[in-house]
This record gives C-alpha cells, structure tokens and sequence, in this order.
C-alpha cells in the first residue's frame, strides 16, 4: 500500500488530482464502473490477483493506461495487452510523465 500511495503522490504532483487507490480487481472494477477514468497507472502484480481484467476493461472502454511492475520479466498477458507501456520500479515521477507523454497525455 506504501508503493500505491507513492504512485498517487506522483500523479498528484503531475498534475492528476482526482487520484484513486484500489487493494483489489473488484474494488477497482466498482470504481471504473461508478466513476469516470481519463487515465490509469495499474500494478501488474497485486499478490493473489493481477491487474489484467482491470486494463482490458479500460482498453475496452478506449480509457489509457500504464503498467507498472517490480519485477523484469511480467506475467504472460492478452495479446491485446503487450504494447501497453511499462515503468519498472522503483520508478520516479520523471519515468512517469516520460511514458505519460508517450501516450500523447
């Protein structure tokens, strides 16, 4: 959780105000699902679960996103998943708006 509030602080300092932090799959499927997204950084690996129905819901809904993960080599994901963007930790806030601004955000 100490990982997640830094990629908050991150975002809030790149100027992405109405941050969210979510401990599971189902808490952030209910959060898309209530709330409007513009953009998501998503951990690849959150213990039990991945973040993977998670990215292909906002993929469906044409909402962008980042990954990040601790580890170089990443879990086998969709195919429609593997050109999504990465920052490795531990990432900086520079790392960050660069791969941002990749997206054309």
């Amino acid at each position: 959780m100490i990982i997640a509030m830094e990629a908050e602080e991150i975002l809030r300092d790149l100027g992405y105000e109405d941050c969210h932090v979510c401990g599971s799959v189902r808490s952030a499927l209910k959060l898309i699902a209530d709330h409007p997204i513009t953009f998501a950084l998503l951990d690849i690996d959150l213990g039990s679960e991945t973040s993977e129905e998670i990215a292909t819901t906002l993929l469906s809904r044409g909402t962008p996103f980042i990954f990040a993960s601790g580890y170089n080599e990443f879990p086998e994901l969709a195919k429609d998943l593997v050109e999504v963007p990465v920052v490795t930790k531990p990432y900086t806030a520079s790392d960050v708006a660069g791969v941002i601004r990749k997206l054309g955000l």
